[in-house]
């Protein structure tokens, strides 16, 4: 994740790509996942806050139409919409003709 939040606060004004973030339903209320973080950002991140829209995904309807098994899990959906598949960073930065990017 820290590379995808260093990757988003360089490349985040880029209009041909937006980050969300899912999270399950095992929290209820942003109030509940802030608290969860707090551990998470100190540890894994470096102390920062993501940069992009982190989402609850109460129902696990999304999750589950994007077939996410495990967390982080990156997929890629064109601008129509469509799911291209699952994506890694590398990949991502190769659909933007970012490769070779540091």
């Amino acid at each position: 994740m820290p590379e995808l939040i260093d990757f988003y606060e360089q490349h985040g004004d880029d209009e041909r790509f937006e980050i969300l973030a899912f999270h399950d339903a095992s929290v209820k209320t942003l109030a509940e996942l802030d608290e969860k973080l707090v551990s998470v950002k100190e540890k894994h991140w470096g102390g920062r806050d993501l940069p992009f829209p982190l989402l609850i995904d109460g129902t696990g309807k999304t999750i589950e139409q994007f077939g996410v098994r495990a967390f982080p899990t990156m997929i890629l959906i064109d601008p129509e919409g469509r799911l291209v598949g699952q994506a890694s960073l590398e990949s991502l930065k190769h659909e933007l003709g970012l490769v070779g990017e540091e």
